[in-house]
């Protein structure tokens, strides 16, 4: 997206009219809107969300508004429906800002201090270990995200790593070493381990599997659903590995091989124990290095016996993924797809969209299980969403010499797709329909290399992703909403290739396996499947947190989705809003780094939250403070807390050496100025928290609201 405003377009005959529930939401709506939108917000200055009461006034704006945005989250739950109800509007027509920037669930005060599941393990724990392949070398690298241990060149591959990628279940591994003749299976050692009506978790070192996978040149590897495929170039070999049977025979493991005669070629698995190949070009035997790509593919069984074999032809055929029942492989000017469904088989050719280079060619592939398009990547071309189904194509990143995208990966569960740009920024896009989520710069040592043994490669976990620093010898992991740096590692020579092992916890690919096998994850009774009696557990939203504006990163998603919604409303300014949009979270940008300066102002254990009332575990999250407690306990303002609530948070105040606590404006400061009487500490009141102040004064945007805010809390914290 462009980093400054453009100019606008020529203004329409009439401004959008919209209506937001916040005074928050009406100021990035008219950042993001500019002289194309009219807003106007139900909420006025210094006003409590919670307990706002809408007047006819509001329903005639709701009535009479093209677009309405609220927080959501249910933070207006209690008079929202009503309003909408009276306004006549259907709640769909309605967006909910909050549902849109991965919000974090609701933080059970006074008990977050001893949430740890039967192992003993914080919850949010990554339970699992990352294997780097060395670009340059035969060395395979071990990182232990449990004790953050790097234990360097731990297993040598024989060659350099091409490909090194995790089974479905998360337990296994699988490199491949072209130049070695052969590949690896590593067991990464934790799991959840079945023992009657529960599972156990195991947690032993990496192993190397004594499975004999020797061959002519294995270079591809595919892995969808419980079987990978390995193809050998020079023998057309395919060997296929089932992840049960790994975990049942282990070392033992005899794996299927079936031969489709030489070719730089590949195999996808498919449902019901198929497998898409590759078929070799007729003329191979009279001359491979001229003849040595495919030219199509078919569908076998896993004895190899040809099913059904595509008509079309697939010229330079190379890359290729799957999604359960369709495989598709890259081609010259297209794709080629070939589906199996059960007995019945088709094939269809994708074209290059009108206008492509005459020498168009996508060299890469990407899908993921049930979803129905693929990502196509050719280095010339760019990268392109692929409908089989629907026999189209489209570009959705360019490519050109100054700026390409050059490398992708999907989740792991489906869900977001990221990609890495010649320059070096991430980018993470919805999986579905490609709205950008976020981005991520100067976090890679540049210039980035950008060719096959060296470019930034990328594995994910839950709420994780883990990325290859090759120039700069490191692998960094980033959080898996907003892109930030959370930990790295330095890993001795060229890190590229990257694999997550361990446990993928509620996965889509996870559970569906439990759920096949008939069993149940271990420890069903989470913490939050389960009701409390106290009040500072009783919240009168839904289970996730409504207060995210108090996260500048999140509030960048926000824009985003905002932009997306106008430009969906007023197409004509389309570029006018994703241009203010990108201006503004470049301000926002900006915002974030100076709070991160003040903060570090503040030792660690200083770093404590007491609040009048519960809105700012996403502030303290990001800005690692710990909120020790609030005094209200709902978020009504017409619930007063307990003796024992008072009680309970005056000890932790106490043991926790809390030197403020903080009343807010939207709260009265009776409980406030009780607990400080209490406890002795000092009361600092004002703080902004349910909306903008006056229009003008030290809170009037939401810039300055956080600057003050952040000010605020730093002072009297020190």
């Amino acid at each position: 997206p462009p980093t400054s405003t453009p100019s606008p377009p020529p203004p329409p005959a009439e401004k959008l009219s919209v209506v937001t529930t916040s005074n928050i939401l009406a100021d990035w709506v008219q950042v993001v809107g500019g002289d194309r939108v009219e807003v106007a917000s139900l909420l006025p200055p210094d006003a409590d969300p919670h307990t706002y009461q809408p007047g006819a006034r509001d329903i005639t704006n709701i009535a009479e508004a093209d677009l309405v945005f609220s927080i959501g989250l249910s933070l207006e739950a209690s008079w929202m429906e009503e309003l909408l109800a009276n306004a006549a509007r259907d709640s769909a027509a309605m967006v909910e800002v909050g549902e849109l920037v991965d919000p974090i669930d609701f933080v059970e005060l006074m008990e977050h201090h001893d949430e740890h599941d039967e192992h003993g393990e914080e919850h949010g724990e990554i339970l699992g270990r990352l294997l780097i392949g060395d670009g340059e070398t035969g060395m395979m690298s071990v990182i232990d995200l449990e004790h953050g241990d790097v234990e360097q060149d731990a297993f040598d591959l024989g060659s350099r790593a091409g490909r090194i990628y995790p089974t479905t279940h998360g337990r296994f591994a699988i490199a491949v070493s072209s130049d070695a003749n052969t590949a690896h299976v590593f067991d990464g050692g934790i799991y959840l381990e079945e023992h009657g009506d529960h599972f156990d978790l195991v947690e032993d070192d990496v192993e190397r599997l004594g499975i004999d996978l020797s061959g002519d040149r294995p270079v591809h590897l595919y892995i969808s659903g419980d079987w990978s495929a390995i193809f050998y170039d020079g023998s057309g070999d395919v060997v296929l590995l089932d992840e049960h049977e790994l975990e049942h025979e282990g070392s033992d493991y005899v794996p299927p091989r079936f031969n489709v005669g030489a070719q730089h070629g590949g195999a996808v698995p498919l449902a019901h124990d198929l497998v898409a190949v590759s078929i070799q070009h007729p003329q191979y035997d009279s001359d491979p290095s001229e003849y040595g790509s495919p030219v199509g593919a078919m569908i076998v069984d896993q004895h190899g016996h040809e099913l059904f074999r595509a008509e079309e032809a697939c010229e330079g055929l190379h890359g290729d993924a799957g999604n359960g029942h369709m495989a598709v492989f890259g081609c010259v000017g297209g794709v080629l797809a070939v589906e199996a469904d059960h007995d019945e088989y088709e094939s269809v050719f994708v074209p290059a969209p009108a206008g492509s280079p005459e020498d168009f060619r996508i060299t890469s592939m990407w899908g993921y299980k049930d979803l129905h398009h693929f990502f196509g990547l050719g280095s010339a071309v760019g990268l392109y969403i692929v409908e089989p189904e629907d026999g189209y194509m489209e570009q959705v990143i360019p490519a050109s010499e100054e700026l390409r995208p050059i490398n992708v990966a999907i989740s792991h569960d489906g869900e977001k797709l990221l990609v890495v740009m010649s320059d070096g920024e991430l980018r993470m896009y919805d999986a579905h329909d490609m709205d950008l989520l976020a981005s991520k710069r100067d976090f890679l040592s540049t210039p980035v290399e950008t060719g096959f043994w060296a470019r930034p490669h990328i594995a994910t976990a839950p709420d994780a992703i883990f990325i290859t620093d090759s120039v700069g010898g490191e692998v960094m992991q980033l959080d898996g909403h907003d892109l930030e740096v959370v930990d790295h590692w330095d890993v001795d020579g060229t890190p590229t290739k990257i694999a997550f092992v361990g446990i993928l916890g509620e996965g889509e690919e996870h559970d569906e396996h439990m759920e096949e096998e008939g069993h149940e994850e271990h420890g069903e009774e989470e913490e939050h499947g389960h009701e409390e009696e106290d009040a500072h557990a009783g919240h009168d939203h839904g289970e996730h947190d409504p207060h995210f504006w108090f996260d500048p990163v999140r509030v960048q998603q926000a824009v985003i989705a905002i932009a997306v919604e106008l430009s969906a409303s007023d197409p004509d300014g389309r570029s006018y809003f994703e241009g203010n949009a990108a201006a503004y979270n470049q301000e926002l940008d900006d915002l974030h780094h100076w709070i991160e300066e003040h903060v570090s102002q503040l030792p660690e254990d200083r770093r404590v939250l007491v609040t009048s009332h519960d809105s700012f575990q996403y502030f303290a999250q990001r800005y690692g403070f710990e909120v020790v407690g609030a005094v209200i306990p709902s978020v009504t303002t017409e619930v007063d807390p307990s003796a024992k609530d008072l009680i309970e948070l005056v000890e932790a105040i106490e043991r926790e050496g809390v030197p403020a606590v903080f009343g807010e404006r939207q709260h009265s400061d009776r409980l406030v100025q009780r607990v400080a009487e209490e406890t002795g500490v000092k009361l600092v009141g004002g703080l902004y928290t349910g909306s903008l102040g006056q229009p003008g004064g030290d809170a009037g945007n939401y810039l300055d609201y956080m600057r003050f805010n952040v000010t605020t809390i730093v002072a009297a914290l020190k």
